[in-house]
């Protein structure tokens, strides 16, 4: 059990190394090209209920792209990254070693948004691209405005 464990940390520590040199290698225009086919509406990307009901969206919602992004790799389980951990909206309040990472009602001020949109760094998700799109930024964005909840 416990080589499993050592190879799977190895194994998300080559992943991200593998990331930052891909990303630090790429030129230009394809890092450009990649991340506008990052922006690209999939249409496997359905809209959330809270988008379809014109309701805030939930934490629900939230987790949904967490989850597709795998975030929980480094910012969950028992030690995450930097002291925040994504496993639930408790958490993701409680913030980082750093502070808070979530502003409820201030989604310009959330660091949390500040890193997926890359005006913070360094950005997430740490091996992208791809990049969250922009409607599952908004999504994390207009859960924030409404408060954060559950």
């Amino acid at each position: 059990m416990r080589r499993l464990s050592i190879a799977m940390v190895f194994a998300a520590g080559l992943s991200i190394v593998a990331g930052v040199l891909t990303a630090t290698l790429m030129e230009g225009p394809y890092l450009a090209a990649q991340e506008a086919s990052a922006q690209t509406a999939n249409p496997a990307d359905a809209a959330t209920p809270a988008q379809e009901a014109g309701k805030a969206p939930t934490y629900a919602d939230v987790a949904a792209v967490i989850s597709k992004y795998h975030c929980t790799v480094c910012h969950g389980g028992t030690e995450p990254r930097a002291g925040l951990s994504l496993d639930d909206q408790k958490s993701m309040l409680k913030g980082s070693k750093r502070g808070p990472v979530i502003v409820p009602g201030n989604p310009a001020n959330s660091e949390i948004i500040l890193r997926l949109k890359g005006q913070s760094e360094p950005r997430m998700p740490f091996t992208g691209p791809p990049w969250l799109s922009d409607d599952e930024v908004s999504t994390i964005e207009r859960w924030i405005a409404a408060g954060a909840r559950e």
